[in-house]
């Protein structure tokens, strides 16, 4: 077997345990692949702030953030950014307040986390996290640039009807997607994606799709997983990636070091 020249693999639910921390056979696993020639790329839907702690850990090829909208590549003095102009921001918002009443919208900078006085801050998130609470949407999209992540947030309509709703009324405007089974949709400007990111830096590289590797568990890893020549949807993850149908390989669950196994797995086979 050859080995993969990329690995790409999300955080939470997929790299991450049940404590949020990355465990020592996956953290071995993925510094054995850096040694041994392998490009690690992490893609999640997380902010860079509360990434870096994971992406230091690894000699990192490349750390998408914000499902695409965000990427550092070591050297490289400015990250590639991906936003949704500010025009189009606010259509996406009134269609969806039209969709749907009662929405509470958040923007994520890349630098900073705002939301409006209608966004219901999940009890999870520190309140420090949040660089301003502005009174209504208008005066969200004025202060928050570039807006990176729209965030649409219910506490009140379940998240697949949200993400329903979201694709029916904003269409071609954003690409819309979510990470959690809370009422949360995230938005990102058109064709910007964990899949669409993954591709771009791997024609930077001269990589082909088929040798890369990716996991995940949630709805915005199904682009990346059904873009890679192998992808991995962990067992413990959204029932929608485990359908035959999309033909993607399982991986033990993230509470069973996943990621890890499937890598030792991937360079034993490798070996002469």
């Amino acid at each position: 077997m050859v080995l993969p020249r990329v690995i790409a693999t999300d955080l939470d639910g997929t790299l991450l345990g049940r404590t949020g921390e990355v465990s020592d056979r996956n953290r071995r696993a993925l510094t054995a692949a850096v040694e041994a020639g392998i490009k690690v790329v992490i893609v999640t839907a997380r902010p860079p702030r509360t990434t870096e702690v994971f992406a230091d850990m690894f000699d990192c090829a490349a750390v998408v953030c914000g499902n695409g909208a965000h990427t550092r590549l070591p050297g490289e003095a400015s990250p590639l950014v991906r936003a949704i102009d500010r025009d189009t921001s606010g259509t996406i918002v009134a269609k969806l307040r039209g969709a749907l009443p009662e929405l509470g919208f958040g923007v994520e900078t890349g630098a900073g986390f705002y939301h409006d006085a209608d966004y219901h801050l999940e009890p999870w998130v520190p309140r420090d996290w949040v660089s301003g609470v502005l009174d209504d949407t208008d005066a969200l999209l004025e202060a928050a640039t570039p807006v990176t992540k729209l965030i649409a947030r219910s506490s009140t309509h379940p998240v697949h009807l949200m993400y329903e709703a979201a694709v029916a009324s904003v269409g071609p405007l954003a690409e819309a997607t979510y990470s959690g089974r809370a009422g949360l949709v995230e938005l990102s400007a058109p064709g910007v994606n964990k899949g669409s990111t993954l591709a771009m830096l791997c024609e930077r590289w001269g990589v082909s799709r088929e040798e890369v590797v990716a996991f995940g568990d949630m709805p915005n890893d199904r682009s990346a997983l059904t873009w890679a020549g192998s992808g991995y949807a962990m067992s413990s993850g959204h029932p929608g990636l485990l359908d035959p149908a999309l033909g993607l390989k399982v991986a033990p669950s993230s509470f069973e070091d996943g990621v890890g196994r499937v890598v030792e797995d991937l360079l034993e086979r490798a070996r002469p």
